[in-house]
């Protein structure tokens, strides 16, 4: 399938797929006498943690990515990930990066969640402007950060940063990944929002003050999704005893 016919970012679906692909790129800016074809990031590293249906976690993947277009690695993305233009140089290229975590994932439906749209589209411009072929890649994509933005009552202040979403629920970043933010760090952390979605068990840290503070909220945030959606809740513990 072409990347320009993959369908577009849907709910979190945690019952009809055999796996969840948590997954989350790096980007460094195209400095713009090289940009070619609307591409104005390149993808520098990608990370993924794959989970079965219940939220276990079956296999993780770690990865450079050899830049086409982009000279080095820009000093605020280096501070920010880790990632420097070394590492880069030396990686293979996103085509081969891409047939490997397509091998991670392998036969099982499999749904790709992330945390926000971006990585999505940053992986179709990026495939579409390198003719790289994204068939054998799953065309289900989900965005957790629109959940979660949702049910910490932040759509009106706008979406919730994986760090903020982190410090509400005493998630900590694994840092032996070699740095805070490198792709499989966020993913692994994302991982673990997603697994406490699916388990229907939200138990926010005294931390999440902090980030109601930050955002101009007075309220005190709940405990538990139970507690703010029963009907939601049920269902979960339902689902939970069927298996699922």
């Amino acid at each position: 399938m072409s990347a320009e016919k993959m369908p577009g970012v849907s709910a979190i679906d945690t019952t009809n797929f055999a796996r969840q692909i948590v997954l989350d790129f790096e980007f460094a800016p195209v400095p713009k006498q090289r940009q070619r074809r609307g591409l104005c990031n390149e993808i520098i590293e990608a990370g993924a943690v794959k989970l079965d249906y219940h939220g276990n976690v079956m296999g993780e993947f770690s990865q450079f990515v050899q830049t086409e277009f982009t000279e080095g690695v820009a000093f605020p993305v280096r501070e920010l990930t880790g990632i420097s233009a070394v590492g880069t140089a030396m990686a293979d290229p996103l085509y081969m990066v891409i047939k490997r975590l397509s091998d991670l994932i392998g036969r099982h439906s499999a749904q790709v969640v992330c945390w926000s749209g971006a990585d999505r589209r940053q992986l179709l411009i990026e495939c579409q402007a390198k003719h790289i072929d994204l068939s054998a890649f799953p065309t289900d994509w989900a965005d957790l950060q629109a959940f979660y933005t949702s049910i910490m009552d932040m759509s009106s202040h706008g979406c919730v940063s994986l760090s903020d979403a982190a410090t509400w629920f005493g998630i900590e970043f694994d840092e032996s990944t070699g740095h805070a933010h490198s792709a499989l760090a966020d993913a692994r952390v994302t991982a673990k929002l997603l697994k406490q979605m699916m388990d229907g068990d939200y138990r926010v840290s005294p931390r999440a003050q902090e980030v109601r503070q930050r955002w101009g909220m007075g309220e005190r945030a709940q405990t538990r999704l139970s507690s703010k959606c029963p009907e939601l809740g049920d269902l979960l513990l339902k689902l939970k005893a069927e298996g699922r």
